[in-house]
């Protein structure tokens, strides 16, 4: 049986006690925080998760910064000293450069290392997504395919997988640049959440609104329903930005729509967090990707 690390960055929301279990290498990403840089190089526990957030309801600013090439080099660069190939699974090419700094790094180690293998897979997915992922690669590494057929079969899935999720606050979206201070203000008024998805292509993009939480946690179930594909699994991941309290009646719905779905979940790390601000839930799954209602 071909043996290979499996490495994933720190976008990835999963349970930290997953990633040793099973021998994960986490490549660290930073953030900055109130002008202060961190370094996510394991997940957050929940009173550290709750801080961060809290500090994003007081103001304080906050950015993320993508992994280089250079960094990669080193941390592959280890496993190619170690004679080890490695499996890589990245944050969606569609929101970061980081599958392209990887795909660098890679080509470079080879001048040195020759006889390195690696296969870096663009997940196209973000959070409980990639988390899904890594749950299917190692999967398929305790099955015995080996590199290449493992990361075959992860770029296919890639395709497959489903992100539904709101943003609680508009104000987070129009610092990054989503949208106008003016949608902002009108949505706060009104009431209304931005419903978001990454399509085809990776990409992050709000495709309905919904005026309160009751709608948006009914729309997110009613997508799950018609977009979800059994033959793909039930694992479902949700996953939720400080707001675990919200989390039940989400839970309630998902199953009532699939009574066999195996719920996983999770809170939402800095490195995406930072992005959409507190009060953020998604829905994640195996499905019919392109499907919106």
């Amino acid at each position: 049986m071909e043996q290979y690390t499996i490495a994933i960055d720190a976008s990835v929301d999963i349970e930290e006690s997953y990633l040793k279990e099973n021998g994960i290498t986490l490549i660290p990403m930073k953030y900055m925080l109130g002008g202060k840089e961190c370094v996510l190089e394991k997940r957050l526990t929940e009173d550290e998760m709750h801080a961060f957030y809290d500090a994003m309801r007081d103001g304080a600013p906050v950015s993320t910064s993508q992994i280089t090439p250079f960094f990669y080099e080193e941390v592959f660069g280890r496993e190619a000293a170690a004679g080890n190939n490695v499996l890589y699974l990245s944050l969606s090419g569609g929101l970061s450069n980081t599958y392209n700094s990887a795909c660098s790094a890679v080509q470079d180690l080879k001048e040195d290392y020759p006889d390195f293998q690696a296969e870096v897979v663009d997940t196209l997915a973000a959070t409980g997504g990639m988390g899904l992922l890594l749950i299917k690669a190692v999967e398929g590494r305790a099955q015995g395919l080996s590199l290449a057929e493992n990361a075959a079969k992860l770029r296919d899935l890639a395709k497959k997988v489903c992100h539904w999720f709101f943003v609680d606050d508009l104000v987070y979206l129009r610092r990054g640049g989503r949208i106008s201070a003016a949608t902002a203000i009108a949505g706060a008024m009104l009431n209304i959440k931005p419903v978001l998805r990454i399509d085809e292509e990776g990409k992050l993009i709000s495709f309905s609104k919904q005026r309160g939480l009751p709608r948006v946690k009914r729309f997110l179930a009613e997508e799950f329903e018609a977009a979800k594909e059994p033959a793909l699994g039930h694992d479902v991941v949700l996953i939720h930005a400080d707001c675990e309290d919200r989390i039940p009646d989400l839970r309630d719905k998902v199953l009532a729509a699939d009574p066999e779905a195996k719920i996983h979940i999770c809170s939402l790390s800095p490195i995406i967090g930072a992005h959409t601000g507190p009060g953020m839930m998604a829905v994640i799954h195996f499905g019919k990707r392109d499907l919106t209602l």
